[in-house]
């Protein structure tokens, strides 16, 4: 038995595993114990590729040709398995996954295995230290971009890909194994070494396999953008349904303070110290609140005087300053969207600070010109961000994570204006501009 016919089925199913982490590491979360996950995965697939040697001792027998096929195509789905031993992620992204995983290493076969080492350098099977290393540099020279590639849409996707259904698995499964045998024949034919196959089976495996890639990547981004807009919208709706809630609760709270003041007028003229102490603590309290009112527009007052409210609750400083700005030509509900998701976007951080000088939050709307600016910071103690990239999220959704700067951007971009953050100076600042726009009558 030959050292370089055993590398040979062993590392296929390496390979294979190898492609799998480059879109698993980007997408899916990690199991627990995950480093010792991934070498007993590794190790257990290496393991199973030497069973190849006791169960076909002899390629001419009948058993061969019968039993060949079903073994590489088990061997071909090891990539899923994998996925899910080692990441949380459903069975139908984990074959997903394998498919992509499978095209990825094929591209690596045609070009090293197929080409390099057996049409144009045939002598490199017979050095196992430099084959084994050619390998490993072919891979790297192939999975590397790959993986820099698909890393920003599977991000992206945080976690959430394909629904998880039986039909949704029976047609991946189904397609898995249709790619499997196409190419399994195909490198079948390969081994007869016709003068033309010879000369173009590597090359139409390379573009066959980056074609599959690409459409496997289009439809990435496809199913992205439509999970992403679907949950913008929602939110979107969210938003206003809740912004007309709280214009009720801010109408109550009103009410309920007009009432106060006649009430407390009545009470001073008691003698009562508890009664003067409770009558300073609900003045507090009501003077707070009419503090809370900026501006004429009701929409603004309205979500300054609710997360102010929060805010005070919660033993977050909020510092608010509005110019004299006119943003009726927003819709109610999107200016609604855009200020709540930015002010609860930091709410959500600085409430898990424990030092009180970090738990302050500062909204600023100007007008320079034309343009009308947003800004919303709070303090930030982290690794540097850059616009690609969103604070670790602290939300029990995690698969929701970074659709409120999302929405803002998508608001932003609706009205024509632009919205960005970053982190420098120890502060989270997010910045929104937004053209002034005339208001029809």
């Amino acid at each position: 038995m030959s050292p370089v016919y055993v590398f040979e089925e062993m590392r296929l199913p390496l390979e294979l595993l190898a492609a799998a982490l480059l879109f698993l590491l980007p997408y899916a979360e990690r199991k627990p114990h995950f480093v010792l996950r991934a070498v007993l995965g590794f190790l257990a697939a290496t393991l199973f590729s030497l069973l190849f040697f006791p169960i076909f001792l002899d390629k001419d027998t009948p058993r061969f040709m019968f039993l060949s096929l079903p073994w590489y195509i088990l061997v071909g789905l090891c990539a899923a398995v994998y996925a899910k031993l080692c990441f949380r992620i459903s069975w139908c992204d984990a074959f997903y996954f394998n498919i992509a995983a499978f095209l990825t290493q094929n591209v690596v076969y045609c070009i090293y295995h197929c080409f390099l080492a057996r049409v144009l350098f045939p002598a490199l099977r017979t050095m196992l230290p430099l084959y084994i290393l050619g390998a490993a540099l072919a891979s790297a020279a192939v999975f590397i971009p790959v993986y820099f590639w698909f890393r920003k849409p599977l991000k992206a996707a945080n976690g959430t890909l394909l629904q998880n259904s039986r039909y949704v698995r029976l047609g991946l499964i189904g397609l898995t194994l249709v790619m499997l045998i196409c190419v399994f024949f195909y490198q079948g034919a390969f081994e007869n070494r016709t003068s033309v196959y010879d000369t173009l089976a590597w090359l139409s495996g390379i573009v066959i396999s980056i074609f599959l890639l690409v459409i496997i990547y289009s439809v990435l981004i496809g199913m992205t953008r439509i999970r992403e807009q679907a949950i913008l919208e929602n939110m979107l709706k969210s938003s206003e349904r809740y912004y007309e809630m709280s214009k009720e609760h801010i109408a109550i709270i009103n009410r309920k303070c007009h009432d106060l003041k006649h009430q407390l007028k009545a009470l001073e003229r008691a003698d009562d110290a508890d009664r003067a102490e409770y009558i300073r603590e609900v003045r507090e309290s009501v003077d707070f609140y009419q503090h809370l009112v900026y501006t004429d527009n009701e929409a603004l007052n309205t979500i300054l005087a609710e997360k102010g409210l929060f805010c005070r609750e919660k033993n977050i400083a909020f510092n608010c300053a509005v110019d004299d700005v006119d943003l009726s030509f927003i819709r109610l509900p999107d200016l609604y969207a855009i200020l709540g998701n930015a002010i609860d976007n930091a709410i959500e951080y600085v409430e898990t600070q424990t030092d009180p000088t970090l738990r302050s939050i500062s909204l600023r709307i100007i007008r320079q010109s034309l343009i009308i600016g947003i800004q919303v910071t709070n303090p930030y103690v982290g690794a540097s961000l850059d616009d690609t990239e969103l604070p670790k999220t602290h939300k029990a959704n995690a698969a929701e994570h970074g659709f409120g700067l999302k929405s803002i951007r998508f608001l932003a971009e609706k009205y024509g204006g632009s919205m960005e953050f970053s982190t420098a100076g120890g502060l989270f600042t997010l910045q929104i501009l937004l053209p002034l726009q005339e208001t029809t009558a």
